[in-house]
């Protein structure tokens, strides 16, 4: 089997058209609380969210044929009829009253074995016939510091304070990072914390050593850079929103998610091979990435047959890779030219991206 490169493809906004916490990271302040001496606590309420409009950075979906558990011996029993029914029993007291069909929106609650109400969101989609998956569809949402935050039970197992697992937006970006230990609130960074049920969080200003994280202005790309996640050890920051970069903790970065938007088109994008990035007090670290794209697959040849498997893996300019494109459109066209003589051969296309 061999490997080989495509330098030429060309999707929507990467010059490629489409038709239609971590080992080895390092990590700021972990462990040290001496900040919760001069902190501030708030409240947080379960927010239902039935017009999903979140970007997750690691969004989780899990089986719901049997039941939704939550911690708290909190069992919702489902039952699949059919091939696109789902019957919820959303109040836990084990008789089906709620109903999904294809795809839906359900708010879960109960009390747990301790007597404390718990309300819990979920979208439910039919991803084959007689198979539903479901994710959370709520979260824990509060003022802080004077600006709107939203913490993501990213996982589905109930609980808000998974670092580096779950998810936490603030302000107007709906560009959700990982659970983190230092949030930025503006352009300000903040120690922070959240109790296991999410309903309380606690900050303080964050005094370590900063450098400036700017992986904007060299990103290249015919689109618009709507989320880019990055993380370092328990802390992590979607860094899209600031154009002229913005002070984060010293530290190695890896790049862990994001996402490239045009019109109702979208593709979303990973790790991949990016190398990590080093920040560095009072310096300012910039990522050349984006554009040009390149496809990698496999393929093997016997005699003049050449068989292309549709294994396709596109990287950006600095080894990131781009997956999901949205809506599908035309798949990458191959082409065979004869080495020595320079002149195509043979011409292909796969049906779809």
């Amino acid at each position: 089997m061999q490997r080989t490169t495509l330098s030429t493809l060309t999707l929507l906004f990467l010059g490629l058209a489409i038709g239609g916490s971590a080992p080895g990271l390092s990590s700021s302040g972990d462990g040290d609380e001496s900040w919760k001496a001069e902190s501030t606590i708030y409240r947080l309420k379960h927010s239902a969210h039935k017009k999903w409009a979140f970007v997750l950075p690691a969004e989780r979906w899990h089986d719901a044929g049997k039941s939704i558990e939550l911690p708290g011996g909190l069992v919702f029993d489902t039952k699949i009829d059919g091939v696109n029914k789902l019957m919820v029993d959303s109040n836990g007291d084990g008789r089906p009253n709620a109903t999904v069909r294809g795809s839906g929106f359900i708010t879960l609650g109960a009390k747990d074995e301790t007597g404390e109400s718990v309300r819990y969101s979920v979208r439910v989609k039919n991803t084959a016939a007689g198979k539903f998956e479901w994710t959370t569809g709520s979260s824990m949402r509060g003022m802080v510091a004077g600006t709107i935050l939203h913490v993501f039970d990213q996982d589905g197992n109930g609980k808000y304070s998974d670092w580096g697992v779950d998810a936490v937006a603030v302000g107007n970006s709906k560009s959700a990072s990982l659970l983190s230990k230092v949030i930025l609130v503006g352009k300000d960074l903040y120690h922070f914390d959240v109790t296991e049920d999410g309903a309380q969080v606690t900050v303080a200003p964050f005094s370590g050593e900063t450098g400036i994280l700017n992986a904007v202005v060299d990103y290249e790309a015919k689109g618009t850079l709507t989320s880019a996640v990055f993380q370092s050890g328990d802390i992590s920051f979607c860094v899209a929103p600031f154009k002229k970069g913005v002070a984060v903790p010293v530290g190695t970065y890896k790049f862990v998610s994001g996402r490239v938007e045009k019109g109702s088109a979208s593709v979303s994008m990973r790790g991949g091979k990016m190398p990590t990035l080093q920040v560095y007090a009072g310096e300012e670290t910039v990522p050349e990435w984006g554009a040009n794209v390149n496809g990698e697959f496999s393929f093997s040849q016997k005699d003049e047959d050449v068989t292309v498997k549709a294994n396709f893996k596109f990287f950006g300019a600095a080894g990131e890779e781009y997956y999901d494109f949205q809506p599908d459109g035309k798949g990458p066209k191959i082409i065979i030219s004869d080495a020595k003589r320079g002149r195509e051969i043979k011409e292909a296309r796969f049906p779809e991206s």
